[in-house]
């Protein structure tokens, strides 16, 4: 079983496919209209759309560390892509033509949701990798 993940997480086609799907429906759900009717919600005092957005960003810094995994400096690249995308979607949220509004806090969750991503697959595979 080991040799079979092992080799799952060293092929690059797979992960780079579903590092490039996950990109493209966090850029969709990022830019698409917000409904009118949505009600806010909060799960744990938090705002519930901080929560996606941390959730969000720490399955994307996961999945880039993954596909990433045969180049040197995996942490570093990992988390640039993650932070760039995100910064670069709350930035394109000021275009007009999207509905959508700039928010630092959106930012804020990106940036530990990708932190926490980062670090929790260094933790659990620790003595898999090399940097």
């Amino acid at each position: 079983m080991r040799k079979l993940i092992n080799q799952l997480l060293l092929e690059d086609k797979l992960l780079k496919t579903a590092a490039v799907i996950a990109t493209v429906i966090v850029v969709y759900l990022s830019l698409k209209p917000p409904e009118s009717d949505s009600e806010s919600w909060s799960i744990f005092f938090i705002r519930g759309d901080l929560f996606l957005h941390f959730v969000c960003y720490f399955g994307l810094s996961m999945l880039y560390y993954l596909a990433l995994l045969n180049y040197e400096k995996v942490v570093k690249k990992a988390l640039i892509l993650s932070v760039f995308i995100g910064f670069i979607l709350e930035i394109l949220q000021l275009i007009p033509i999207f509905h959508r509004f700039f928010d630092v806090q959106d930012l804020i969750a990106n940036f530990f949701g990708t932190i926490a991503g980062i670090f929790l697959i260094r933790f659990l595979f620790s003595h898999s990798f090399k940097d």
